[in-house]
């Protein structure tokens, strides 16, 4: 158990869509990563359906056609949302250069997030939003790995 968790709730973290599509994509480190966060009984992670549909629209493009077939993006899919909590996030306001990415700071004000995840400059660059940390991966990482010591 991470120390810190007796005297609060689990970590709630926003994983970026990219992340998604990275676990699905890959056949070892990215996916044993993402597996980890999704059973680690201390952390939820949060989606909402705008997250799903930009996963859906960039794993079914042409050149991971090549890499994943949709029977294989439709089981990665049936198996991730059996670990994720959904979320509705209604009204998405304008955050963020990038209007694409609105909904994922509107899923962390929902949810009052600890951490989002992302890979994204765009994001990255705030560092924080509300009371959500946007890191990277490598970061929550080391965040993680401190924690368990």
């Amino acid at each position: 158990m991470l120390i810190g968790m007796l005297n609060r709730e689990k970590i709630k973290v926003v994983l970026d869509a990219n992340w998604y599509i990275s676990a699905c994509i890959s056949r070892k480190s990215r996916r044993t990563i993402y597996y980890e966060i999704l059973s680690n009984p201390d952390i939820d992670v949060f989606y909402s359906a705008e997250l799903l549909e930009e996963f859906k629209d960039v794993i079914y493009r042409v050149k991971f056609a090549k890499i994943m077939n949709p029977s294989q993006v439709q089981r990665f899919k049936s198996l991730i949302l059996l670990r994720l909590k959904r979320v509705s996030i209604g009204t998405i306001s304008r955050l963020v250069r990038d209007v694409k990415d609105d909904y994922l700071l509107a899923i962390c004000e929902k949810v009052k997030a600890d951490y989002l995840i992302t890979g994204d400059k765009d994001l990255l660059v705030l560092g924080s939003y509300q009371h959500t940390r946007i890191v990277t991966m490598s970061y929550f990482l080391q965040i993680l790995s401190v924690e368990k010591t």
